[in-house]
Order: C-alpha cells, then sequence, then structure tokens
C-alpha cells in the first residue's frame, strides 16, 4: 500500500511528541480498568429528567487550583505532584502514574507506616521553605507506591485510622493525548475522588455491613437547643432534628446510639457538656465497633438572610429542597449548609436531590423512640459482657435473608409500635406466614430474596455514579427477577381471603402494581446488555462490548467499531505490500506480549528488511517490525480504540444517570421487601423458639403466662456452663445452671389495685435471678411491640407502652466522669420526668409521649451508704406510688427490706415479689441456698451474699470474717429495735408500738 494512500485516509500527517519527563509516564497508556472508573466519578445532579444526557457528570472533583510557582531543580511531573498537593493539604494523596498509584513526601512516609509498604527516600515536606531535616539530601520527593488494582484496599486502611485520602487519577491516554491540540509536557491528571470513613461508598467489600457510617453535623445555641443533621450516604438517607437538653444529654446520647455516626462534625462552638457526651460516645465505640472521627468546624458568620442567599445558590437547579429548606432556622440551615460543602467535596451532593431523603429524627407518629440506656442495659444490639452482636435481642430475631431486611428489622427495634392496630397487623401477618412457609406465592418471594445483593446500596452507588458495569448488570437482573415474580403471580394466590393477613395483602398488590406501572419498562434496561461480557470485568470487552444493538445510543458506539474496522482492512491491504517485500506468501501479523500487528522476520532475513522499517522487538532467532505505514496505522488504531472506550464510558454514565431517574420507585420497591423479610424473620424466630401470640389491648397491662428470657433461653440452649472456682481449703465449688430455663407467670395491671398491682417490688437473693426477669419482662414488651409474637404461653395480654424507661445499678457512667450515685439520681430524674402527667409537678418538665409507661428500676440507691440509699429508694418508690398516674407500670428490684412495707402501706398498689430459692445442708453441715429463679409472691428473707461470695471462690478465712461481722451486724440492728420499742412503752405510745411492731 503506497503512503499516498494513506495520506487520502487520514487527513492530518502525525508529529512527533517529546516523551515526559518523568520516566512513569513515558510511552504509559492508562490501564483499561481506570478508563472504566475516571468516566464516571464526581457527582451527578439532575438539570431534566427528561433530557438524561444533560446529566452528565464531570470528570473530576478538581476546586479551583491555587497553583504555587515553580520550584527549582523539580521535573514537570514533580512539579504537578507539587501543584496538586498544594491545593489539598488536609488528604492523603494517591497520584496515579502508569500502572500504579504513587504517594509522595509526607502523605508517603504516613502510608508506609500504616499500609506496611517500601518507602523510597526523598524529601518529606512539600514547604521548601521550611524543609524537613534531611530534605537537603535529596533531589527528589520521598515515595512509595501500589499496584492501581489494590488501591480500595490500600484507601480503607487507610480512612479507618482517620485519614481524608484524595485520588487523583490520570485522565488521558498517550495516544489521546497525541492526537490533542495542546500536548503538554505530563499526561493530565485530576482529582477524581476523595474518602472518608463516612463517604467510602466505592467500598467492594460494604455489603457486610454498612451501618454506623454516617455523617452527623451538630449545632449547639446558647439556651441547650441542639441541632443535628445526619447523612447517610451509603442508604441515600438525611436525618434531622432540633431539640432541647439537659445537662446530661440524655437526648443527644439517644441519638447518637441510633444514627451510629462514624464521623462527627461540630458547627461552631459547643458546650462542655456536649463535647462531654460525643467524647462518651466515641470511647464507647472504640471499645465495641470501630474508630469515629471527631471534628470542629467553625461557622459561616453570615446572617440568616445572608445564608438563606447561599444556599439558594447552592440549590437553584432544585426548587423543592431549597424550598423545603428555607423553612428552617439559622441552626439547622447552618448544619445544612456545612453537610452541602462537606459533601461537596466527595462528589455526593446528589443525596440532596430528592425530598423522599429526608426525614425528621423526632417523627414517631404511631411508634416509640428507645433511648440508649434501653438500648444498652436491655442488650438490644450490643452484649454488655463481649461487646458484639452476641447474645443480643437482634441476634436473636435476624433470621433476614437480605441486608436492607436487616437494617428494617432494626429499624423496627429501634422503634417499637405503639399504636394497637398497627401491632396486630404485623401479628396477623406472621400468624398467615406461619401456615404458608410452603406455599407458592412464599416461596418464589423468598426464592428470589436468597443471595439478594444489598439493593439499597447498589442503588445509592448508581445515584452517585459509583456503581461499576458488573453491579449494574446483578442489579437489574435482580430487580427484573423480582418484578417478574409479582407481575406474573396470580391474583388469586394473593387475595385477601387467602392470605388472611391485610398488612401482607397490601404489600404483595403494592409490589405488583409497582411492576405494571412505575417499573413496567424498567426491564428494557437488561435486555440493552450483554450478559457474557457485563460479567467478564477483567476482559476489554468488558467495556466495548458491554451493550448491544438494542441499545438506544448504539449507534455512537458503531461509528466508532466501523473506524476502528476500516483501520484494521488498511493493515490487511498492508499485510499484502509486506508478502511481496518479503517474498513469503505465508507472512502474518502476529501479537507479543500484547502488542498485536508485529512482523516477526528471523535473523538469517534481517538483511533484506527496508531500512525504514521500525524494529519493535527481538528474540535469539527472530526481530519484530512494523513498517511505517503500520506505524501511522497503529497510531490511529490506538486513538480510536481509546476513543471507544471513553464513548463507552460516557454512555454508560447516561445509562446508569437513566436507571437512576427510577430512584424513587425503586426504593420503594426495596423498603416494601424489607418489610416481608423483616416479617419473614420474626415468623422464623417465632417457630424457632416457640413465641406465641400475645392479645394486644390498648390499657396499661402485662399479664404473662410461662414467660421466658429469650436471650437467656438461647444461652443457655447453645451454651451450658458451670462456674467452678477454688477456695483457699481446695473446696471445689460448682454453680450449675438449669438445663431449661424456668417459666414464670407475671400480672402488673393500671386501674383498680383490688384488681391488681402496678408496681411490682422484686427481692430475692443475689444471683437469684432478679435483675435478668426485669430485663426478661423489658424484652418481651418490645417485642410484642415491634410485632413479633413473644416466648410466653398462649393467652398472654399485653397493653401497649409509649415511654419504657431503664435504670440498671449496673451502669456506671464513668467516661462521663460522674459518679455511680450521680448518674442513678440524674438516670431517675430523666424516667420520672418522661413517664409523669404533663403539668402534674412543677419541679418536673413532662419530656415523654403521652400514653401508658412502663418502668424499669434496678438496685436504685446502691451507689451511696445504706441509709442515704435506702431512703432514696423509699422517696422514690413513694413518689412512683402516690404521684404517678394508674398508666405508669413499675418493676422495682432492690435489696432494702425495709421497701417491702409498701405493699400493705399503698393498699394494694405495690406487690411484693422474690425470686425463689430453698435452703439445704451439704455434706459438711454446712447452709447451702439452691435457686428456683422461681417467681413468687412475697419478700425474700435474706439476700445471701456470703454464699454467693463462696460461689466465687473467696477464701475461706474471709468468708468466716464475713459471715461473723454480718451476724453481729444483725443483731447490733435487732437490738437498736428493741430499744426502739422499749422507749414507745415508757412513753406510753402505743400507736407507734404498733407501727414498729407492723415493720419489723
Amino acid at each position: 500500500m503506497s503512503q499516498q494512500l494513506l495520506s487520502r485516509f487520514f487527513s492530518k500527517k502525525e508529529t512527533n511528541v517529546k516523551n515526559e519527563a518523568v520516566a512513569e509516564d513515558a510511552c504509559q497508556s492508562t490501564p483499561t480498568s481506570k478508563l472504566s472508573t475516571f468516566a464516571f466519578t464526581g457527582t451527578s445532579r439532575a438539570n431534566d429528567n427528561s433530557n438524561p444526557k444533560s446529566r452528565k457528570r464531570p470528570a473530576s472533583i478538581e476546586p479551583t487550583p491555587n497553583k504555587p510557582k515553580k520550584a527549582k531543580g523539580l521535573t514537570d511531573f514533580e512539579q504537578q505532584v507539587l501543584d496538586l498537593k498544594v491545593n489539598h493539604l488536609d488528604k492523603l494523596l494517591f497520584i496515579q502514574s502508569g500502572y500504579r498509584y504513587k504517594i509522595f513526601g509526607s502523605d508517603a512516609v504516613t502510608a508506609s507506616r500504616i499500609l506496611n509498604i517500601k518507602l523510597v527516600n526523598g524529601k518529606i515536606s512539600f514547604d521548601f521553605k521550611n524543609p524537613s531535616k534531611d530534605d537537603h539530601l535529596y533531589s527528589t520527593f520521598a515515595y512509595a507506591s501500589i499496584p492501581i488494582e489494590r488501591l480500595l484496599v490500600h484507601v480503607r486502611r487507610l480512612i479507618v485510622k482517620g485519614y481524608k485520602v484524595g485520588v487523583v487519577d490520570q485522565v488521558e491516554t498517550k495516544a489521546i493525548r497525541d492526537n490533542s491540540k495542546s500536548k503538554g509536557k505530563v499526561f493530565d491528571r485530576h482529582l477524581s475522588n476523595v474518602y472518608s470513613a463516612g463517604t467510602f461508598i466505592n467500598d467492594e467489600d460494604l455489603e457486610k455491613n454498612v451501618n454506623g457510617k454516617s455523617i452527623l453535623f451538630l449545632n449547639e445555641s446558647s439556651d441547650d437547643t441542639l441541632s443535628v443533621v445526619s447523612i447517610n450516604v451509603y442508604i441515600t438517607e438525611i436525618a434531622y432534628d432540633q431539640f432541647k437538653d439537659d445537662f446530661t444529654r440524655i437526648n443527644l446520647e439517644s441519638r447518637l446510639h441510633h444514627l451510629e455516626p462514624i464521623e462527627i462534625i461540630a458547627v461552631g462552638d459547643i458546650s462542655s457538656k456536649t463535647e462531654r457526651c460525643i467524647k462518651n460516645f466515641v470511647k464507647f465505640n472504640e471499645s465495641h465497633t470501630s474508630n469515629i472521627n471527631y471534628i470542629s468546624s467553625p461557622m459561616s458568620g453570615k446572617s440568616f438572610s445572608d445564608l438563606l442567599v447561599e444556599i439558594e445558590k447552592k440549590f437553584r437547579d432544585d426548587s423543592s429542597t431549597f424550598s423545603f429548606l428555607s423553612s428552617f432556622n439559622q441552626s439547622l440551615l447552618e448544619c445544612f449548609n456545612k453537610a452541602f460543602d462537606y459533601l461537596n467535596e466527595f462528589g455526593l451532593t446528589a443525596i440532596f436531590k430528592y425530598l423522599e431523603n429526608f426525614k425528621k429524627f423526632s417523627d414517631i407518629d404511631n411508634c416509640t423512640i428507645l433511648n440508649s440506656h434501653v438500648l444498652q442495659n436491655l442488650e438490644i444490639f450490643s452484649n454488655l459482657t463481649t461487646n458484639s452482636n452476641d447474645g443480643t435481642l437482634f441476634e436473636l430475631i435476624n433470621c433476614t435473608m437480605t441486608k436492607f431486611g436487616e437494617r428494617m428489622l432494626k429499624s423496627w427495634l429501634q422503634r417499637p409500635l405503639i399504636d394497637k392496630n398497627d401491632i396486630n397487623d404485623r401479628h396477623e401477618a406472621i400468624d398467615s406466614l406461619m401456615g404458608k412457609l410452603n406455599g407458592l406465592q412464599i416461596e418464589r418471594v423468598k426464592s428470589v430474596l436468597k443471595n439478594c445483593p444489598d439493593l439499597e446500596l447498589i442503588l445509592s452507588r448508581i445515584h452517585y455514579g459509583r456503581s461499576n458495569r458488573k453491579e449494574v448488570y446483578l442489579f437489574l437482573k435482580k430487580i427484573s427477577e423480582i418484578l417478574n415474580v409479582f407481575n406474573t403471580m396470580r391474583d388469586e394466590l394473593i387475595s385477601l381471603d387467602v392470605l388472611n393477613s391485610a398488612l401482607l395483602f397490601d404489600l404483595f398488590n403494592y409490589i405488583k402494581e409497582l411492576s405494571k406501572s412505575d417499573l413496567v419498562d424498567f426491564n428494557d434496561y437488561l435486555s440493552m446488555i450483554n450478559s457474557q461480557h457485563a460479567m467478564d470485568a477483567k476482559s476489554n470487552d468488558h467495556i466495548i462490548r458491554y451493550f448491544n444493538e438494542k441499545f438506544y445510543d448504539y449507534l455512537e458506539i458503531e461509528i466508532e467499531n466501523e473506524e476502528i474496522s476500516r483501520i484494521e482492512q488498511l493493515f490487511d491491504q498492508e499485510l499484502q505490500e509486506i508478502k511481496k517485500i518479503t517474498k513469503d506468501r505465508d507472512t502474518q501479523y502476529i501479537t507479543v506480549s500484547n502488542e498485536p500487528y508485529l512482523i516477526q522476520i528471523r535473523k538469517s532475513n534481517v538483511k533484506h528488511v527496508p531500512p525504514d522499517w521500525v524494529r519493535i522487538s527481538a528474540t535469539l532467532n527472530c526481530v519484530r517490525y512494523r513498517t511505517p505505514e503500520m506505524v501511522q496505522l497503529y497510531k490511529k488504531l490506538q486513538y480510536h480504540q481509546d476513543l471507544l472506550k471513553k464513548t463507552c464510558d460516557s454512555l454508560f454514565v447516561d445509562f446508569v444517570t437513566r436507571i437512576s431517574n427510577y430512584h424513587i420507585q425503586i426504593t420503594k420497591l426495596i423498603r416494601l421487601l424489607a418489610q416481608f423479610d423483616s416479617l419473614l424473620s420474626l415468623t422464623l424466630t417465632s417457630l424457632n423458639y416457640n413465641f406465641s401470640r400475645p392479645l394486644v389491648v390498648d390499657v396499661p397491662i402485662i399479664h404473662i403466662k410461662g414467660s421466658r428470657n429469650p436471650i437467656a433461653e438461647k444461652l443457655l440452649k447453645e451454651k451450658p456452663s458451670i462456674i467452678q472456682s477454688n477456695g483457699s481449703s481446695n473446696q471445689l465449688h460448682k454453680y450449675s445452671l438449669p438445663s431449661t430455663y424456668i417459666e414464670n407467670d407475671f400480672q402488673l395491671k393500671g386501674g383498680d389495685p383490688k384488681d391488681s398491682s402496678r408496681i411490682a417490688l422484686i427481692t430475692g437473693p443475689n444471683m437469684g435471678g432478679k435483675s435478668s426477669f426485669m430485663r426478661q419482662v423489658g424484652l418481651i414488651v418490645i417485642l410484642s411491640q415491634i410485632g413479633s409474637f413473644i416466648p410466653c404461653s398462649e393467652g398472654s395480654i399485653l397493653g401497649t407502652f409509649a415511654n419504657i424507661c431503664i435504670r440498671l445499678g449496673s451502669n456506671d457512667d464513668i467516661f462521663a466522669g460522674k459518679s455511680t450515685f450521680q448518674v442513678e439520681l440524674l438516670e431517675c430524674r430523666n424516667i420520672l420526668e418522661t413517664c409523669i402527667e404533663k403539668d402534674k409537678d412543677e419541679a418536673l418538665n413532662k419530656s415523654g409521649k403521652p400514653g401508658n409507661s412502663l418502668i424499669l428500676l434496678d438496685e436504685l440507691g446502691r451507689g451511696t451508704s445504706s441509709v442515704d440509699g435506702s431512703s432514696i429508694a423509699w422517696s422514690v418508690l413513694d413518689y412512683l406510688t402516690y404521684e404517678m398516674s394508674d398508666t405508669v407500670l413499675c418493676l422495682f428490684v432492690t435489696h432494702f427490706n425495709e421497701l417491702e412495707a409498701f405493699q400493705e402501706k399503698s393498699k394494694g398498689i405495690v406487690k411484693n415479689y422474690h425470686l425463689g430459692y430453698k435452703l439445704l445442708n451439704d455434706a459438711n453441715g454446712e447452709e447451702t441456698v439452691m435457686f428456683t429463679y422461681k417467681l413468687t409472691p412475697g419478700y425474700s428473707a435474706s439476700s445471701f451474699g456470703i454464699y454467693c461470695a463462696r460461689i466465687a471462690g473467696l477464701p475461706d478465712n474471709i468468708l468466716a470474717k464475713a459471715n461473723q461481722i454480718s451476724n453481729d451486724f444483725e443483731v447490733t440492728h435487732l437490738r437498736r429495735k428493741i430499744t426502739r420499742i422499749a422507749n414507745n412503752i415508757k412513753r406510753n405510745d402505743v400507736e407507734n408500738l404498733f407501727q414498729l411492731a407492723d415493720s419489723t
């Protein structure tokens, strides 16, 4: 083929371009895997849903650069690194160079230490006016490097340590740069992604857990009003709230435990009380789950009107969002303004697009919010002993098949229902599912949910444009399967008569309606993808052959493919010319080490090769060449191949944007499926642990038959244990747990005390099960109100409780710098304020919801002397008895025997109970105690603390001394009572005498 033919095909003769100043950049093409990444990073905000192409995101999130003066002695690449770092001093920068990411200077020192990767010595400081100690010894920056495919692994390890990481991508290939009008000395590089613990949505391991990933913005006013905005980009959710708090910051603490932030940003100054609460939460999480990044950020300093103007500019394309935000006061606006600025750096402001993403935390219609004390002390989500999920209520009931179902179930536990009809709807659904687990319609839904990916997380990635091709294909495939299941489900199989549950009937029909209306054409997107190439992410065809001929813009791909085909035809024509030159009809192109279109000539024939042929590589026996025409053709081929990839990347962005337009409809679908998954989980739990359905009523009542502690029962079956210890006499003491959990009947009821008491005063031996029983009642009430069956026999009756409060004697708030007794009193006051009737007591401000209340108090007064402790316990019990309304039920666990008088004193409002025991004699004639764990009316004669000490294995000499002291105390106490009686006799005060006699 003549050069004239080539010139007719190409309109412009190529010119040579100088190589880059740095060896890593020279002759390097951007890897295919990264081309598919940089093309759809950044944010995606819709201007016009009707024209998806107008919504393409920028290729980077680079702010306006602040270029420093060119430093002496730096290569062009090093100057580019310096320019990037000066504009991003708050980040550890990973800068792409060919097939690796490099970290430079002080960033490299930090990364090498945490990631355990090699550090190449060099200059550490980026500030040449203030160099590090040994910088004068080197001419280049210190650096460390990692392979491209390991990027996200190393980013994850850095952000969990609290670092913010920026990723700078090489956004052009050599072939594209050589054909561009402006050819710089180095490849163009831009900041394409920024990651922190709360924004690492690209993490491939996220499906394991997306809990505890929110970013919380907090502002405090001078009147103790707190404003919070919580952003969870992983599930596209924005929670906000504004509330007054007391100096214990119980309301803030509860929100922290519900929202589970991984980053906390204080907007403006906060009080020492608030800071102490936050630091306490941070320390709690460090010992339980993960590290939390807590930072302070200044307020905008703008007036309210100026702040509104600024927010209007940010949301000029979303008038509905601006209108929604403009209704808030300045404190909340400061939080939202800071949240937008913060997320803008990460390219995640698309979360503000839909108003459906916003929810007010304290909007609790038809449900109650469990505060942090209830969550912790009842071990709802975290085991107080092991700091893990094992042995918690959530672990017990979580039989969900999907991650989005698990999150739904968790939200149910955090916010139990208080409306009787809503609770009964869930109970009916569980009743129905129990009899239809193997039914055709239920089996079809179960099968499609089995091994289901985290659709909620993937939808969020799609929303931000962070999803990859394989993930999008699997997402579309699964959504299509789900829609087909419900679309083809016969109406008679999901009728109310068949399902026997209005909740299931509405759920199934709503999904079916979605499949036939809002999502009726959603399956078309799946048909546009080549499934074979979509699954093979390592192949080049994964990018260029991802779409098939059904794709709406396939013509753009076809144009580039035609150009490539024309060049390949010219290669074929050139091969014929080469065969003439070599006089060998069998000459063919070969590919070696991914270098195509090579002519291989044996070394014996090299002397016949034209002098203008370009030598590419050689072996011991042969040399490989390209002709000048082939060199030009190969450049053009590379150029159009790179253009094809960029075109495919751009079209994929547009494709993902179109899918994102269904965000609201798919979110509805996912949440309906999550609801079904949660109901199915509660059904399986009820079957596995022999739970029964309670009768739910509006009146304040707890009437449970054959009740069990669900957590203790599960642990008992899984891990039967014997506590063994050696005393000083080498005597072995054994404390055996029962082989089955002891069932107990129990009743409390508001109203007329003749029918039933509303306060249970529970005493009994130490280790006899008092606290366990109290927790048991709380767990049963919560299970009932989330719609679950309960660990009781048939015939149990439960009311609905708008306020559930707990105070456990073991809850010392050491981290917060408060004493045990101070914590007791603070928590007790909060409980009284929660449950008191409005305007009943001027000293207490009503803070709870109207309705029934359940109070669980354990060992009140233990944190101080016995005299003061019993006085406090007496006074609080007296207040609960006479000042609280009959809608308040209470379990009052105590070791103060004086309180037993309340049963007679209150005329039935208070009733005494104790956990049973039997006194036995061992082989040595020593008195021992056998716990029966049976709830028994009446009070306990003793706490048997010395026996518990024997079980714990204290030396015999200590036990003997303790027993002697205990007997002396009892004698002294009895003498004081006798003296008081004698004094009353001397004064002939018969009335006092009778009172004293009654109290002994």
